[in-house]
């Protein structure tokens, strides 16, 4: 992990990324907690995930693509993400939700740019990018990676996934419960990288006093039921490490087939004094 000027900036990068990665941090409005673990199936760990303290960015990648080009989409991710939201913000008038979206617009071409070297052919990655100003959340996303709200005892999701599977369950032919047990393949239909122009979506929110946040990669949501990570979220009494620490642990459990990562953020609605 690598931190900068008084945790303000903290991410899991090649570095460590056969490694278990930890972090907790408070910021602002919200208190942080990241673990990011390569699974019991894998060699090496291609997600990511990126936190800014000063500013309350979170972004989250998992990449995709062999010989290590999943790796290179999600770190280029989580470092062109944050920097072109900055320059954002700093060079126009756009609301926050709509510099999210050039951020990712502006990651997409980089990733695109990468993958036309024939080593790295095939890769990309999904990625959520949330900010949070006051009690207003903007959020982008694309791929399959999920943003959870857990509020006052209730579990709500609140991205969408864009895959194969899910396109099928908004069809008809699968239910949420049914989807687990079909054997269809994990297909991403929209990524980062893997066309020149991207649809992501954006979402906003209003967070409220005790809200916790889940950001995850698909090495948690396919491995975990939502009522036992609402369950393990009922129970985190405020330790947000050991809630991340568990949720891995349920995924590792039940095969650990991926690559997981989980952020946990706390929202409070004003500074202690």
């Amino acid at each position: 992990m690598r931190s900068k000027g008084n945790n303000s900036v903290a991410r899991n990068d090649a570095a460590v990324s056969e490694m278990s990665d930890d972090l907790a941090v408070t910021c602002g409005h919200f208190c942080l907690a990241a673990e990011s673990d390569t699974g019991r199936k894998r060699k090496t760990n291609q997600d990511r995930f990126y936190i800014d303290a000063e500013s309350s960015l979170i972004v989250i990648a998992d990449g995709m693509g062999g010989h290590r080009a999943g790796e290179l989409a999600a770190q280029i991710a989580v470092e062109r993400i944050p920097a072109d939201f900055a320059a954002a913000q700093s060079n126009s008038n756009h609301s926050a939700a709509e510099c999210l979206h050039v951020a990712l617009t502006e990651a997409n071409a980089a990733i695109f740019a990468q993958a036309a070297v024939p080593e790295n052919a095939g890769m990309g990655t999904t990625a959520i990018a949330a900010h949070l100003l006051d009690d207003q959340l903007n959020i982008a996303h694309i791929g399959d990676s999920r943003l959870y709200l857990f509020r006052r005892g209730s579990l709500e999701q609140l991205t969408h996934d864009h895959s194969l599977l899910q396109d099928l369950i908004d069809d008809g032919f699968y239910t949420e419960r049914t989807s687990r047990s079909t054997g269809v393949g994990h297909v991403v239909t929209r990524a980062l990288g893997i066309k020149a122009a991207i649809d992501s979506d954006k979402i906003s929110c209003t967070m409220q006093e005790g809200d916790l946040l889940l950001f995850c990669t698909d090495g948690l949501s396919d491995l975990v039921a939502d009522w036992q990570i609402s369950d393990t979220l009922a129970d985190c009494k405020g330790d947000l490490a050991f809630t991340c620490r568990t949720l891995i642990n349920h995924a590792n459990r039940n095969g650990g087939r991926d690559n997981v990562t989980v952020v946990l953020a706390s929202y409070r609605s004003a500074r202690d004094k």
